[in-house]
C-alpha cells in the first residue's frame, strides 16, 4: 500500500467520522428544539386561556356599564332638567 492510498483511506475515513458526529450533534439540537416548542405552545395556550378568562369579565363590565348609561339617557330625556332664567 502507498502512502498516498493511506493518506487518502485517513482522510476519508476522517471526513466520515466529522460528518457522523455532527449528524448525531444536530439530532441533538433537533430534540432540544422540540422540547422547547413544546414548553413554548405550553405557555401560549396558558396565556390564551388567561386572556379569554380576563376579557369575558371585562366585556360584561362593559356591557353593564353602556346599559347604565343607556338607561340614564333614557331618564333623562322623560325628566328633563329645567333651565332657571335669571331676570
Amino acid at each position: 500500500m502507498d502512502t498516498t492510498q493511506l493518506v487518502i483511506i485517513i482522510s476519508i475515513v476522517s471526513v466520515s467520522l466529522v460528518i457522523v458526529i455532527c449528524g448525531i450533534w444536530l439530532m441533538f439540537i433537533l430534540k432540544e428544539l422540540r422540547l422547547a416548542l413544546k414548553k413554548t405552545n405550553g405557555i401560549i395556550d396558558d396565556t390564551k386561556a388567561l386572556t379569554t378568562s380576563l376579557s369575558r369579565p371585562i366585556s360584561s363590565l362593559s356591557e353593564f356599564l353602556m346599559g347604565f348609561k343607556n338607561g340614564l339617557h333614557l331618564f333623562n330625556s322623560l325628566f328633563p332638567k329645567e333651565k332657571k332664567d335669571k331676570s
